[in-house]
């Protein structure tokens, strides 16, 4: 209903019903708080103009306050402090919402089958048996056991939705499914290190494939779960020994750029597989935390895998291509879509029909230009340095 989903909009955007007031205010659209909470418990309805007050406030169209059905998620791991208010965890739940159901409509516009390799949660007795249900899903995948490229690329080519909300120190991870239809999704948040994004995105995705006795037994699921999957036990065998006394720093710090996992999630992993003693392991952790590691390690920022999701920007630029949606629609799926595509570099979606079109001589007489720009550029000293260029040789 359009209250439903007023309250929805305006708490994705971490505004109070006296924040939209004033907005409203701003706009000459006189609204109470009493007045706008009417609209969301659905006691009243607004009129047109009202309602265009507020489809502006919270960059929204009006189409979408009057849509029928609803999408309702279903959450298996929701990482947070105890102390985070139910105000900021109401934000979170809403923000993905909106954002699932924005995926959702794009693939109901592209005509996107939905994935048919669902996740099926298992109870687990023992952080082990969580171990194998990773090793099972890593080989249904295809993944074999070679390093992650990436975690997020890995899980939406499964049909997963990936999303990254804003950083805030009170939220880690969530996870769940769409109810209609058992899709999964998995959230991290942005600002944090690379290896604690895979790391998130594994540990919340494990939620959708293992659930223990209670919530801490289905978290030490969950985190075995994730370090069997980026690191699997075969590899940290063959890497780093069967049995060890001790481990050099080095080695953490080579495995950890090698697996884009924590040096700290390694050495539990390494204590987890008995390669290491857990009184070996609490000695690490005690150099960790001396050494200020357990705020920031080091060849965090240095690590090469990408973890930024790309599938529904992705879709929103191909769906505008293809004359599916229009500029304006674009811009409400992904904000910041028009800036996206105002690069001085990149040719419009006109100029590369106006040059199609164009007959064969025409587009001839173009390619050779631009191929003799280009050999210009390579024949420069300060572009090809030392001539390296000529100096490539083919082997066979």
């Amino acid at each position: 209903m359009i209250g439903d989903r007023i309250k929805r909009k305006r708490l994705a955007m971490g505004l109070s019903l006296q924040d939209l007031a004033d907005r409203l205010g701003q706009l000459d659209i006189k609204l109470s708080r009493a007045a706008l909470s009417n609209y969301e418990t659905n006691k009243s309805s607004p009129n047109a103009k009202n309602l265009w007050g507020i489809a502006k406030i919270l960059n929204a169209s009006m189409d979408y306050f009057v849509a029928t059905e609803e999408r309702s998620i279903v959450l298996q791991g929701f990482r947070k402090k105890t102390d985070t208010p139910a105000s900021r965890v109401n934000q979170l739940k809403a923000l993905i919402e909106d954002e699932i159901e924005k995926r959702m409509e794009l693939d109901a516009v592209l005509g996107e089958e939905e994935p048919k390799e669902l996740p099926s949660q298992k109870r687990v007795k023992s952080p082990a048996e969580a171990e194998e249900i990773a090793r099972e899903v890593r080989s249904s995948w295809g993944l074999g056991d070679q390093p992650l490229a990436s975690a997020t690329s890995t899980l939406e080519a499964k049909g997963w939705y990936v999303l990254e909300v804003p950083y805030n120190d009170d939220f880690d991870g969530m996870a769940g499914f769409i109810e209609s239809n058992h899709r999964p999704f998995a959230v991290s948040r942005t600002g944090i290190a690379v290896d604690r994004v895979r790391l998130n995105l594994l540990h919340e995705a494990g939620h959708a494939y293992v659930v223990g006795e209670d919530d801490k037994a289905s978290e030490r699921a969950a985190f075995r779960f994730a370090a069997a999957f980026l690191l699997p036990r075969e590899r940290a065998f063959e890497d780093l020994g069967q049995k060890r006394s001790s481990v050099d720093m080095e080695e953490l710090l080579f495995a950890k750029k090698r697996y884009g996992l924590s040096m700290q999630a390694i050495a539990y992993r390494l204590k987890d597989l008995e390669i290491i003693s857990e009184s070996y392991m609490a000695l690490l952790f005690r150099y960790f935390t001396s050494m200020g590691m357990r705020v920031e390690e080091p060849g965090s920022r240095e690590l090469m895998f990408e973890e930024k999701p790309m599938a529904f920007a992705s879709k929103v630029h191909r769906a505008f291509a293809e004359g599916l949606i229009t500029e304006d629609d674009a811009v409400r799926l992904l904000p910041g879509f028009r800036e996206s595509r105002s690069s001085p570099d990149r040719l419009s979606s006109s100029e590369i029909k106006r040059i199609l079109s164009l007959s064969g001589e025409e587009r001839n007489r173009i390619l050779e230009a631009a191929a003799a720009a280009a050999e210009g550029v390579y024949s420069d000293p300060d572009v090809n340095i030392a001539g390296s260029a000529d100096d490539i040789i083919e082997y066979s």
